[in-house]
């Protein structure tokens, strides 16, 4: 999923994943606390459960099936089921698939907000060697979007205390320019993640690998680190990479970072701003254009969504 842009005068579409159980009760959780209220839970026969929120259905059958219909599926798909997703194209990893431990120092890098209209694009990177295993897994680091956002927000400053991190913002005025240039989210995504890499990597001499969770073609990674680094390191490009706990605590970081500056896009235009790129992102979108137009909108979103036209501004305008 690249932007969660869909067009709304789109037909329905339907995307089917698969879950393990484990990951079905996460994504159960995880709708639950964080789909608005009025969302429409139903049971449904042979299903674990099935929820309406606007213009998306999700029904989780208990063999494991995931159906989710609607018009604005890539912003859904972005925000609760991208390793189902990486897995359903032939990508992932499947439950029982090897784990990636935190045998060597490790730079982990993982990403927040590529699929979030509202708020900055957000890369972390973290160091951490093997001694610090026993401490992150203590601490129930795992992939951030298994974790809700107060407890992100708590587990990351215990994450920066314990280890050296890099964080690289690109609030959205700055995302807006760089992508009008680059054309492509990953070109941007792939140059954040070469910047905090070898940043982490100057610093730390011992480190013998760096993990970022795959989102495209190595190549997005492979070229800004090249001329970026000072000296070789080997770099592993994966889905679900959050096996790694280096990743997982970068993906935390990254997530309360990404959080940190969603908040402050909110305070700019003194309205709250909802994550994702669905229907209720789009309300909002049309009040902020109400309150500043399309030059307050161009300081708290990124403007190639899809979301901008719905809201109805014209992006090239900005």
């Amino acid at each position: 999923p690249s932007n969660g842009s869909e067009s709304g005068t789109m037909a329905n579409e339907t995307r089917v994943f698969t879950v393990g159980s484990n990951e079905a009760r996460v994504l159960e959780d995880r709708l639950r606390a964080e789909l608005p209220q009025h969302a429409d839970w139903r049971l449904v026969p042979h299903a674990r459960f099935q929820v309406k929120a606007d213009d998306v259905v999700v029904t989780c059958y208990t063999s494991g099936k995931v159906v989710v219909q609607g018009r604005t599926l890539d912003g859904f798909v972005a925000r609760f089921l991208d390793a189902a997703a990486d897995a359903s194209q032939g990508k992932g990893t499947q439950d029982g698939d090897a784990d990636l431990p935190l045998d060597v120092p490790t730079i982990g890098s993982d990403e927040a907000g590529k699929g979030d209209y509202f708020g900055p694009l957000v890369v972390a990177a973290v160091h951490a060697s093997p001694e610090h295993a026993a401490e992150l897994t203590k601490l129930g680091v795992r992939d951030s979007k298994t974790i809700a956002d107060d407890r992100a927000r708590m587990l990351a400053g215990r994450i920066e205390a314990l280890l050296d991190h890099e964080i690289v913002r690109l609030d959205p005025p700055d995302y807006n320019a760089r992508w009008n240039a680059a054309r492509n989210v990953n070109v941007v995504l792939g140059e954040l993640h070469a910047r905090a890499i070898a940043a982490l990597a100057a610093r730390h001499a011992d480190a013998a690998l760096a993990i970022v969770d795959r989102f495209g073609d190595e190549r997005f990674v492979e070229a800004p680190l090249r001329a970026a680094l000072a000296r070789p390191l080997r770099v592993l490009q994966t889905p679900r990479a959050e096996r790694n706990l280096a990743v997982a605590a970068a993906s935390i970081v990254a997530r309360a970072a990404f959080l940190d500056g969603l908040r402050a896009s909110s305070d700019e235009c003194g309205t709250d701003l909802h994550k994702g790129a669905g229907a209720p992102v789009d309300d909002v979108a049309r009040r902020v254009v109400a309150i500043g137009g399309l030059p307050l909108l161009a300081k708290v979103a990124k403007l190639h969504f899809k979301n901008s036209g719905r809201a109805g501004v014209d992006p090239g305008a900005a």
